[in-house]
């Protein structure tokens, strides 16, 4: 019974997190400028849907930041950032796949006198 409710519990938080994912996709429509506007969406996917081992349990995920929030409240700063280190890893990838794309799409004559 637990691993059905373990799956339905992830289930909701993913459809939330699209939900959410789609209405930051729509307000950040408006900026202008493209590196901008693609480094607000990583951002927001990194933060909703970056998982990480909750507790003891190596089989349990949770959101990375409600890991890392957790360990902050209840073990304090020096003990307890597992979920940080994880999202610091994960947002230097989200901004190496912008920087590569970046490159990839800047016009062909960008960078040539």
């Amino acid at each position: 019974m637990f691993a059905t409710e373990y799956l339905i519990a992830w289930a909701v938080y993913v459809l939330s997190g699209a939900a959410c994912c789609f209405i930051w996709w729509k307000i950040t429509s408006h900026v202008k400028h493209m590196a901008w506007r693609d480094l607000g969406r990583g951002f927001a996917l990194v933060i909703i849907f970056t998982p990480w081992y909750s507790a003891e349990e190596p089989e349990l995920l949770a959101p990375a930041t409600v890991v890392l929030m957790m360990d902050l409240l209840l073990e304090g700063a020096k003990s307890g950032l597992k979920g940080g280190i994880v999202l610091l890893a994960t947002t230097f990838a989200m901004l190496l796949v912008l920087t590569i794309r970046a490159l990839w799409l800047r016009p062909k004559g960008a960078g040539k006198n």
